[in-house]
């Protein structure tokens, strides 16, 4: 009896030993966000043919993948880097906004920095059109009650002595009939019965630079 009882808590204290405690449980390292610096945000950028993008070093990171789009064309240019700057030359005369996304080769998890915008016009004279008015509600693609629906937005310009007003594009076909002209305010109501629904906004400066947010939808049920 006493045998098999040594030879019982021997096959315990086995088992037990064989198993990992949770402080030696290894878990996947994740990235840390990286901390943009240039292009400054809502910046003009004067450069002749590339730009310099910085960024801060993160942690738990051995790679960073940075997102540069054309705000007017939604051209998209990606680029991969294992220093915290890179450089890419891009046409003038366009709108960008960029964003740095962590990696690291031993984890699945990536993290993602703020997203900044910057306009690059190689002239420091002129006036520039202000950035695409960006959608706050209803986002894109989510379904919402009929009723009086609020649309808002914000906009940004690298001309800081600017002021916009906006027109509002929205119908069930392409976004193409003009609903409001010259709003001061970055919001309106509309009363919406059931359907698809797409809409844009044209934000326009006081020099008459327009720029336009690209198509949005929403479905109202």
């Amino acid at each position: 009896m006493k045998k098999l009882i040594i030879k019982s808590f021997l096959a315990i204290v086995l088992i037990i030993s064989s198993c990992s405690s949770p402080s030696e449980v290894r878990e996947d390292p994740v990235p840390s966000v990286a901390l943009l610096s240039k292009p400054e945000n809502n910046t003009q950028c004067l450069l002749i043919e590339k730009v310099k993008f910085e960024w801060g070093v993160s942690e738990n990171t051995d790679s960073y993948t940075i997102t540069v789009i054309n705000l007017l064309s939604s051209e998209t240019v990606t680029q991969n880097s294992t220093t915290n700057s890179i450089e890419i030359t891009l046409p003038q005369g366009k709108p960008y906004s960029w964003q740095i996304t962590s990696k690291n080769a031993a984890s699945a998890k990536e993290s993602k920095s703020e997203v900044w915008k910057f306009y690059l016009s190689g002239d420091a004279e002129s006036n520039h059109a202000p950035f695409p008015a960006e959608v706050i509600a209803p986002k894109n693609g989510v379904t919402i009650s009929p009723g009086a629906i609020e649309l808002s937005w914000k906009v940004s310009d690298v001309d800081t002595g600017d002021t916009h007003t906006f027109d509002i594009f929205l119908d069930k076909v392409d976004a193409a009939t003009k609903i409001k002209e010259s709003l001061s305010a970055t919001k309106t109501s509309v009363d919406l019965g059931t359907g698809v629904y797409y809409w844009s906004i044209t934000a326009i400066d006081t020099k008459n630079n327009k720029s336009q947010s690209g198509t949005h939808k929403f479905t109202v049920k």
